[in-house]
């Protein structure tokens, strides 16, 4: 999520973090061994870092960078709860650990932060008078069940589509939890069959509607999450017309000059 907004931040963030080390390392050359390790200092003794006014300089810029990084980033959340509310007052959403996703997805998990964007969630829609339904995901299991046959197989994460043997699908797999999610009961969230018939045949065609769409968006080089199961396919650029052609002036002169380089042969007698 807000991939490619965020990107160009966090890569001048990591160049900056890089001089940091470059800036450190050349001020502090004692401090590590041939292997470029820092040296291990026992009686719980502290090595003394010099930093220089380069260094110092490096340093206030980063923090300014992960500052605006910050406000861009709840700026972008604050933006993509507002689209939310927009579809309706009710919100019903999986009850995860972002926690564990931080031990699995260190990087990913802070440049997007997740938990931040549900906990603004959570307050806007209490203040506009709104519901939000957080559901378990242990016993809902909304991308691992079936309404068709009611059969809950487990899926590894690689496996990005549904598709039983009683029919349903093949459908992308987070969107056919949406629909499970949309038309959950939340006083009681556990999936019926009974429940998602008469809802599946139209939905059905929106669900193929809007991956149609996701596939277009990634055909134009926009960025989508690989969790999708789109192709990550760019936009075909245009062929290159070539060098611009050469005003006639020009080109009679340069067929002069080609003409003069070219060897006479004597005339035939």
């Amino acid at each position: 999520m807000f991939c490619a907004e965020l990107a160009p931040d966090a890569r001048a963030i990591r160049r900056l973090q890089r001089r940091m080390d470059r800036q450190r390392r050349a001020g502090n050359p004692e401090h590590y061994d041939e292997k470029g390790r820092i040296k291990k200092q026992g009686n719980k003794k502290q090595l003394r870092w010099k930093q220089s006014k380069r260094y110092q300089a490096t340093r206030r810029r980063k923090a300014a960078k992960e500052r605006k990084l910050a406000a861009h980033r709840k700026s972008l959340h604050g933006r993509k709860v507002h689209e939310v509310l927009a579809l309706g007052s009710t919100i019903i959403i999986e009850k995860v650990s972002y926690k564990a996703w931080q031990r699995r997805f260190g990087k990913s998990v802070g440049l997007r932060a997740p938990g931040m964007f549900v906990e603004l969630l959570r307050r806007t829609v209490a203040s506009t008078g709104g519901t939000l339904v957080e559901v378990p995901t242990r016993t809902t299991a909304l991308s691992q069940w079936c309404h068709g046959c009611g059969r809950r197989v487990k899926k590894p994460l690689s496996q990005r589509w549904h598709q039983c043997e009683c029919g349903i699908g093949p459908v992308q797999r987070d969107l056919y939890s949406a629909f499970l999610a949309a038309y959950l009961d939340p006083a009681h969230p556990i999936p019926s069959c009974a429940r998602y018939q008469p809802y599946w045949e139209g939905a059905e065609a929106r669900l193929r509607a809007a991956h149609e769409c996701t596939t277009q968006r990634a055909r134009e080089g926009q960025v989508l999450p690989r969790s999708l199961g789109v192709t990550r396919a760019r936009a075909r650029l245009p062929e290159s017309p070539g060098e611009p052609p050469l005003e006639p002036a020009l080109l009679l002169w340069c067929e002069e000059r080609e003409a003069w380089a070219e060897l006479l042969e004597p005339p035939l007698l």
